[in-house]
């Protein structure tokens, strides 16, 4: 890709791209994006926490007009995009003045997502499923009339544990509903309002939470059990990929990436210092480093490091995905597998193509590259060129 930067400081500049990937999904205006980013400072985290918060109120005040007088585009659109602005402010909440705001961000980035599924022309059901003394909560959409007859495909996204649920509409929801799919997707333990809300972190067998989601989907009637894919993105490539090892319903899987050790991703995104305590002396090692750190820097990242894990350390986080190792699981999986490869791919270099390798004959790689724009994880500013070769791809293999 051409060496095209939209802030000097690096963060920035891929959250920028992020954004800008939502522009042919309705999550982002290139003029709204280009414009906030240009005015704030590289570094300053409360300056970014501010800008795409205010912009965020701007467009959830647009939809609240549109929405009055009646216009559900228009009132969809803006809501979409104030979730996807809010989110990219709160990304950075930990390191702003005030970590404080981190729930009451989350909460107001949700609160626009759900006024834009309110007003979709899908319909959009709400699902709940019991989870050992809390609830996971998930939407059920289901595609506008005219777009096929009888029981429809089902998409069970799993997203990463970090990703937002908004992410799912340029992932994979709003192309399966226009293709005539039902798509599933939801908050499990660690995820969106499971962990801020309820306060639940991850769960080591993923398995268990792919069945009990796709039981409620099920049970809401209309999906064609044969034709059922559980598709994970980023680490949610590892989630989705135990739940298609652990549950016989599924019949295809879809890894963007493919990811064997999750681990790998949350070191990729630790200060060397942190990484090099690791290896030296594992938990304890690391654990002190950061306590002995006088560095902001360094201290947001080990905050987003356990954000997704309450009552954590960063040594403590790294003890438990240590554990989380898709190999012994391989075995099990026996359905066809469609594996994304980006050739830019920064959290899980070369996982993918071992993934490949591990599954033999029932893996499918797909490769994506620099001179088609799409070489970024999840290929990020190239969803529709990714949607249509994943869509096509199981259109061919369920025959539709």
């Amino acid at each position: 890709m051409p060496d095209l930067r939209f802030s000097a400081d690096d963060g920035f500049d891929f959250a920028v791209r992020c954004l800008l990937t939502g522009v042919g999904y309705s999550m982002a205006e290139p003029g709204e994006v280009l414009a906030t980013a240009a005015s704030i400072e590289p570094g300053d985290l409360e300056g970014w926490f501010r800008a795409w918060t205010e912009l965020g109120s701007r467009c959830d005040a647009i939809g609240d007009r549109a929405a009055r007088a009646g216009h559900d585009h228009s009132a969809s659109d803006a809501y979409l995009r104030a979730a996807n602005y809010r989110y990219a402010g709160f990304w950075y909440v930990l390191g702003s003045a005030d970590p404080g705001r981190h729930l009451s961000a989350w909460r107001a980035h949700r609160t626009s997502l759900r006024n834009a599924l309110s007003h979709w022309d899908q319909a959009a059901e709400q699902l709940t499923v019991s989870w050992y003394g809390s609830v996971m909560r998930g939407w059920l959409v289901r595609p506008a009339e005219g777009t096929g007859n009888g029981d429809r495909p089902l998409m069970v996204i799993h997203n990463g544990l970090g990703s937002p649920m908004s992410d799912t509409v340029m992932t994979g929801l709003t192309d399966a509903a226009r293709r005539g799919w039902a798509t599933l997707v939801f908050d499990g333990p660690g995820q969106g309002r499971m962990r801020f809300v309820e306060g639940v972190g991850p769960v080591d067998d993923w398995g268990r939470v792919g069945r009990a989601v796709l039981d409620a989907a099920l049970a809401a009637g209309g999906i064609d059990e044969r034709r059922i894919v559980a598709a994970g993105i980023s680490d949610g490539g590892y989630l989705a990929a135990r739940h298609a090892a652990d549950d016989g319903r599924v019949a295809a899987l879809v890894c963007d990436p493919g990811v064997l050790r999750p681990i790998d991703g949350v070191l990729g995104g630790l200060p060397d210092a942190l990484q090099q305590a690791w290896a030296a002396g594992g938990a304890a090692a690391v654990d002190a480093a950061v306590a002995g750190a006088d560095d902001p820097a360094l201290a947001f990242a080990a905050a987003k490091a356990v954000e997704q894990w309450p009552e954590h350390t960063v040594g403590t986080v790294l003890t438990r995905l240590a554990t989380w190792d898709l190999a012994p699981a391989v075995p099990n999986i026996r359905v066809p597998t469609l594996v994304c490869d980006p050739e830019g791919a920064a959290s899980f270099p070369g996982q993918s193509a071992e993934l490949c390798d591990a599954l033999g004959r029932h893996a499918t790689r797909l490769p994506f590259t620099a001179s088609e724009g799409a070489e970024l994880d999840c290929e990020i500013l190239a969803p529709r060129l990714r949607n249509q070769r994943v869509f096509d791809h199981l259109d061919e293999l369920f025959g539709r």
